[in-house]
């Protein structure tokens, strides 16, 4: 049987599974949690999964920024294009790059 839990202070929510004989009635909840519908864990588990995948998305961004960053200042400082893309680790969407000495950037090969 599940017994669904909101945590007030911290904003957590938790699902508790039990097996077994027991009665329902003698379970409590966790200390500091209040027990709530299998809708309002779902409800409050999806918009934390949401909130999580935004900051995530924003770190991500963030870090690709940074990466530019230096990459824009590489070429400003006048290192080749490919090196400061290496150094960088900076990966444009849609390369605009000189012909490297073997290296196709067509597909078909050499």
């Amino acid at each position: 049987m599940d017994f669904y839990y909101a945590f007030p202070e911290t904003g957590a929510v938790q699902i508790r599974t039990l097996s077994g004989s027991f009665d329902a009635a003698d379970v409590r909840p966790p200390e500091g949690a209040v027990e709530i519908t299998p809708t309002e864990y779902a409800t409050a588990s999806a918009a934390m999964t949401v909130q999580r995948e935004l900051r995530r998305a924003a770190m991500f961004a963030e870090h690709a920024a940074s990466k530019l960053a230096d990459y824009t200042a590489l070429v400003a400082l006048g290192l080749p294009v490919a090196t400061a893309l290496r150094m960088s680790g900076h990966v444009p969407e849609e390369p605009d790059l000189p012909d490297l000495p073997g290296l196709p950037l067509v597909d078909g090969g050499p």
